[in-house]
């Protein structure tokens, strides 16, 4: 099926791939001014990668991932943002690269997107807290980035299954009947 092309004036015979990424590219090249520039690109790139033996790069769509630097500045920056919060964009300014892209890269370096991560991420720092300090669980939710106590028990309990006062009891060992006035115990 591919058998050799062979082309006035060309002292190599082509295989029909190479015969038809050729007669695409001079099609786009004959339109002229109309022809979008990213489309001869490819067009090249694809012709390029066929006669070097390489997978058609286009065809693949390899999925682009963060460097490490740009994981570790991610990451770090939204943690020490935390508490006040930064917008995505922003983050994605900090790694170089646009929102869109960095959102891409992210999840796929992360198997999360930034938003879920951050979230994570609060949720772990309110745990951390709540386990090691007698902060109240309203002054926690504001260290960790939530607008109020409320916001922060509704997607604390989402996320861990219990409410933060009785996650941070069960962490301490402290027995329900030992924190009731007048409690008895077996």
């Amino acid at each position: 099926m591919n058998a050799p092309v062979q082309i006035a004036g060309s002292p190599v015979p082509l295989d029909a791939v190479s015969y038809r990424l050729i007669q695409s590219l001079l099609q786009a090249l004959a339109e002229g001014g109309t022809a979008e520039p990213q489309g001869v690109f490819q067009r090249c790139q694809a012709l390029c990668s066929h006669l070097l033996g390489q997978p058609d790069v286009a065809r693949t769509q390899q999925k682009v991932a963060l460097s490490p630097w740009q994981e570790r500045l991610a990451k770090q920056t939204m943690v020490e943002h935390m508490a006040v919060g930064m917008p995505i964009a922003q983050v994605a300014s900090e790694c170089a690269l646009s929102r869109s892209h960095f959102s891409r890269a992210f999840k796929k370096t992360t198997g999360l997107s930034p938003r879920d991560w951050w979230l994570q991420a609060r949720i772990e720092r309110a745990r951390e807290l709540l386990a090691s300090t007698q902060a109240s669980i309203a002054q926690v939710s504001l260290d960790c980035g939530f607008a109020d106590q409320s916001h922060f028990t509704r997607v604390f309990t989402r996320a861990t299954g219990s409410t933060p006062f009785n996650w941070r009891r069960s962490v301490a060992g402290i027995d329900r009947r030992d924190s009731i006035p007048g409690g008895k115990r077996s």
